[in-house]
């Protein structure tokens, strides 16, 4: 590990112990060391992978959009812009155009545009645009979104880089009818030459949204959803993607919202990026809470968004609570001692949202091991508990374990549920949560609401 991960580690572990304490902060230790393990086999693996090739199939469909690839620019590295424009025109997919808006000072960035759009051996189709002053990120790519023609509209950043599938795969979601597409995506350090950090998503999660832009790159979205939300918001400069698919979710069905489970999105790390500091951008982090706390909001429901022990990652507490009785009906296995205070108001505070059924817990063992913290059905068919035995103070991959999510099936041990859906309650926590997700209901998990087996 070279000497500047080493300062940024230190620096890093600083601040989570100064905001959640020493015991936590050995916790957290304990993990990134697993997590620079996994790193390392990421790396490793993928640099055995063969060159990408397509092949036949994936063949374009008759009917693929063309799609507008918007990068608001502003004092890039040259280099890693010129990377990123590398990216662009070794794409698979054709029907596509570029369209750079230039907040920059001096005309650096167009003598390199001028470069790409002039070389007859690069077939890349680019629309450029000065801008008369920088505006933020939000307001540069309105201005980068007025001048797009296609009928979709890919974000991206001016330092970083997508697979030559990326706008091939996006295309084929897109014709087969989304209005809202996003990939996988990993990390690129240029200065080793390494991917690494491998944030593999779920498919559509609005509690995990809610609790994290999970969703974050590579994002498309159809046009004239985007011209009816009237674009980006300026006041959420930072976590304005976020405030974006939040308002999303809201306006399109959730089938129309594709996950494209393949990393085809590579998030450059640079020394004023988040994405090798989270210190580097503080107020992305506030920008984040403050655009989960206007969706509560907008939609009427009384929570407070808190911040939870990781940077960028939420926690909502809801305070618009029925009376228990009136509400939702709670289930309490006898063997389990609550860690939670006020759990049952924790529990019921979810039915403020109209869309949520199912609420369960997390549940641990004598020994902190997680005992029960959603299920999952594997490939195979097989029920798994989600995060199974690690310790409940471990956050899991992506602190998805610590973030409320929705959740294939919750423990029958521990759980409320919808009064209206009671005729539903089965021991069998599938058939259970299958039957309340056909009435249009959500199952969701809290693993803040803890009970431990006596």
């Amino acid at each position: 590990m070279d000497p500047k991960t080493v300062r940024e580690n230190i620096v890093k572990i600083k601040d989570y112990t100064g905001r959640n304490g020493v015991k936590a902060a050995l916790f957290r230790i304990a993990e990134g060391i697993k997590e620079s393990a996994g790193d390392r086999k990421y790396s490793l693996e993928r640099d055995k992978l063969p060159p990408y090739i397509p092949g036949e199939d994936q063949e374009i469909p008759e009917n693929a959009p063309v799609i507008s690839v918007v990068i608001p620019v502003f004092g890039p590295d040259m280099d890693d812009f010129a990377h990123l424009l590398d990216s662009l025109a070794v794409q698979s997919y054709k029907n596509f155009e570029t369209v750079i808006v230039d907040a920059g000072s001096d005309s650096s960035i167009y003598e390199v545009v001028k470069v790409y759009a002039e070389d007859p051996g690069i077939s890349l189709k680019i629309k450029y645009r000065k801008l008369k002053e920088n505006r933020g990120i939000s307001e540069n790519t309105n201005e980068a979104i007025k001048e797009a023609e296609g009928e979709y509209v890919s974000f991206l950043d001016h330092d970083d880089l997508l697979s030559p599938d990326a706008l091939l795969e996006t295309a084929k979601a897109a014709a087969l009818g989304a209005d809202v597409i996003y990939t996988d995506e990993d990390k690129y350090d240029s200065l080793s030459d390494r991917y690494f950090c491998p944030n593999r998503k779920p498919d559509f999660n609005l509690d995990l949204l809610l609790s994290n832009n999970y969703i974050c790159h590579l994002l498309t979205v159809r046009k004239t959803l985007l011209r009816e939300l009237k674009g980006l918001r300026s006041e959420f400069d930072g976590a304005q993607d976020h405030d974006l698919i939040l308002r999303l979710s809201e306006i399109v069905p959730r089938e129309k919202i594709v996950h494209v489970d393949k990393i085809l999105y590579h998030w450059r790390l640079t020394p004023s990026s988040t994405a090798g500091n989270p210190l580097n951008k503080l107020y992305a982090y506030d920008s984040g809470r403050k655009a989960v706390q206007d969706y509560f909001i907008r939609r009427g429901i009384g929570a407070v968004v808190k911040d939870s022990p990781h940077r960028g990652f939420f926690h909502p507490v809801y305070s618009q609570v029925k009376a228990e009785s009136e509400s939702c009906i709670l289930f309490l296995d006898s063997r389990l001692n609550p860690l939670t205070a006020d759990y049952e108001k924790c529990l019921a505070g979810y039915f403020a949202r109209s869309e949520v059924g199912i609420v369960g817990a997390r549940i641990i063992g004598r020994t902190g091991r997680t005992v029960s913290n959603g299920y999952i059905k594997d490939k195979d068919g097989r029920r798994i508990p989600e995060y199974g035995k690690i310790d409940y103070r471990f956050s899991g991959y992506m602190h998805r374990a610590s973030m409320t999510r929705e959740t294939e099936a919750v423990s029958i041990h521990a759980f409320a549920i919808r009064r209206e859906l009671a005729g539903l309650i089965d021991r069998d926590p599938f058939k259970m949560c299958d039957r309340v997700r056909e009435r249009g209901y959500t199952v969701v998990v809290d693993p803040d609401i803890i009970f431990r087996l006596k």
